[in-house]
């Protein structure tokens, strides 16, 4: 179910979206301009008819139901153009993708949406420091897109996939006659889990020159900054894991000989599977710490989740968190 919550007058809005995709690229960018633009709410969206959890929360012995989940839709306008905002941190069940899509855009019809932008990535072999190269590919490019394909001044992607979501969304708007554009943006394979803030200034510093917006990047240079510190940690962390192993296997092979050596993994030596969790890194204590006391605010004021969520996707580790993250939802529903 969607709910509009106020009445704006939006005419010919540009619509800007994402659901998860690798990266997180569309997310991170939405957001920020939602922030940095003070973007109004619109609608919220009741996800619970488009999700079907495949886990219950337990706490204290209790099973709960799935918890009440919405998303928000914004609107924007400037003296050039109206804008409609809208990113979800939960993919729909996929029986449902085409259903919430036909939804929204249904929803959204009345403002005579001119076109739709979204964001993919292309995991590729940069560095996380290296300035990303973006592609544009679109739905069609008849007239009336090519003056927004023409300022954005990109190269048309040669290959690429759209997946889940997105690529629903798309195709649905397509066949209601609405235009799409999708921006495809480099990024690390080693960061697919991750926010890429490298890739994603790249994108704002192309939108607000294309659309006049006024954005302030002090936020996402310090984003950048974590990240790189997080990452080099990491590869320290790795690396000293590492040499530590090819150490206790050297010292096998002098102690047994190299015949019991060579059978190492299926004997009594160290196997793939220990390998990886000895040289998993683990969060440094600062962020753990930040984590931990931002989880204690959101149960406090359920408005705190937006921050805490961000902090576990700057770090990757929202998988590891997932459950008690939505274990916040049911606290908030149980005692509304």
């Amino acid at each position: 179910m969607i709910i509009q919550k106020t009445k704006p007058k939006i005419n010919h809005p540009i619509l800007i979206f994402s659901w998860p995709s690798l990266g997180l690229i569309g997310r991170y960018v939405i957001n920020y301009l939602i922030s940095e633009l003070k973007a109004q709410i619109f609608a919220e969206i009741e996800l619970e008819e488009y999700i079907s959890f495949p886990n219950l929360i337990v706490e204290n012995g209790m099973i709960y139901s799935a918890p009440q989940i919405k998303d928000k839709i914004y609107f924007l306008h400037t003296e050039l153009q109206d804008f409609i905002f809208f990113f979800s941190d939960f993919d729909p069940s996929p029986e449902y993708y085409t259903k919430l899509a036909t939804d929204i855009l249904n929803f959204l019809m009345p403002t005579n949406i001119s076109f739709i932008i979204t964001f993919n990535s292309l995991p590729t072999n940069i560095l996380h420091t290296d300035k990303p190269n973006l592609y544009i590919s679109a739905t069609t490019f008849s007239t009336k897109v090519l003056p927004l394909i023409q300022k954005f001044n990109l190269p048309k992607l040669d290959f690429g996939v759209i997946e889940n979501m997105n690529s629903v969304f798309l195709q649905v708007a397509k066949e209601m006659g609405i235009n799409s554009i999708c921006i495809f943006s480099e990024i690390p394979f080693y960061t697919l889990d991750m926010y890429n803030p490298q890739s994603a200034k790249e994108i704002l510093l192309l939108l607000e020159e294309a659309f006049n917006f006024k954005l302030s990047y002090n936020k996402l240079y310090q984003d950048i900054k974590l990240m790189d510190e997080h990452l080099r940690n990491t590869f320290a962390d790795l690396n000293q894991k590492a040499q530590q192993l090819f150490s206790q296997i050297y010292e096998s092979k002098k102690q047994y000989g190299k015949k019991q050596s060579d059978s190492y993994e299926t004997t009594g030596g160290i196997t793939f599977e220990e390998l990886k969790k000895q040289i998993k890194f683990s969060l440094p204590e600062s962020a753990k710490n930040k984590i931990n006391q931002l989880f204690k605010l959101a149960k406090e004021n359920i408005e705190y989740a937006k921050q805490l969520k961000e902090e576990l996707d700057r770090w990757g580790v929202y998988k590891e968190y997932e459950d008690k993250f939505l274990s916040l939802f049911l606290k908030k529903k149980k005692e509304g």
